[in-house]
């Protein structure tokens, strides 16, 4: 019995030993000896991080097939959808030298158009004969019948202007050329309804100088950067044709 009543202290004192084994600091520590595995903070947060990228991929992947089938369908509906995906691509590359040679021929238009103005200037300076004659024969076409004008401007603005197939840059080139035109017919318009005794007076000579001047130098000025292959910027003409360009497209 004594042995029996000194051993129970001693269990006592075991007991409070064996359940500190199991407190919340030690299980901290120690996950294996409270029987369960603790999660870390890190590691929910990395969890609920990679669960919202996967939402954030699988939206994004949803967008891009969503956009897939209704380009699908835009090419059921428009036979020439796929063709016009290879125009605009072929559209943004640089110009070639047959396009800027040929977007260069455009101003041939203003160019015939604004020699008739020239005619004091021709007289004084010799020189500038050479660009009387540089369109040759075409100003005999142009000028052979008075239809010839109008026939050539809706040709020029039907088959190049409006044809999407052909490069941005000849388009807009061309409608320019026929922008130019415009203003060499307001001056022609100007120089006849002046009256009779300053048309043929010095002021008329001057008037005409001005108009060829004006004229001749913006078509040589714009079929420079046009064979360089740049765009020619006119102050409040290259802007229009901008847009009147990019509404061709549409109409």
């Amino acid at each position: 019995m004594a042995t029996l009543a000194a051993m129970q202290p001693m269990a006592a004192l075991r007991r409070p030993a064996a359940a500190s084994l199991r407190s919340p600091t030690l299980c901290a520590a120690r996950p294996a000896v409270c029987g369960r595995p603790s999660t870390s903070i890190a590691s929910v947060g990395a969890i609920s991080g990679n669960s919202s990228l996967l939402r954030s991929s699988r939206q994004q992947q949803q967008r891009r097939q969503s956009r897939q089938q209704l380009a699908v369908a835009a090419r059921a509906r428009d036979p020439d959808a796929l063709d016009q995906e290879d125009n605009e691509e072929a559209n943004q590359e640089p110009p070639s030298l047959f396009w800027r040679c040929f977007a260069a021929l455009c101003y041939l238009v203003p160019w015939i158009d604004s020699i008739s103005l020239g005619r004091a200037i021709y007289a004084r300076f010799r020189n500038l004969l050479l660009l009387y004659f540089a369109p040759g024969p075409l100003a005999k076409i142009y000028f052979g019948s008075q239809f010839a004008p109008l026939i050539i401007f809706f040709v020029m603005f039907l088959s190049i202007v409006k044809n999407t197939k052909l490069h941005h840059f000849v388009r807009f080139n061309c409608m320019q050329a026929i922008m130019l035109d415009i203003v060499v017919m307001l001056f022609h318009i100007l120089r006849a309804y002046l009256p009779s005794e300053i048309k043929w007076s010095l002021l008329g000579h001057y008037f005409d100088m001005f108009g060829w001047t004006c004229c001749m130098g913006t078509v040589l000025y714009a079929v420079f950067w046009t064979v360089r292959g740049y765009y020619a910027d006119i102050p409040f003409v290259s802007e229009s044709v901008y847009h009147q360009v990019q509404l061709s497209e549409y109409a």
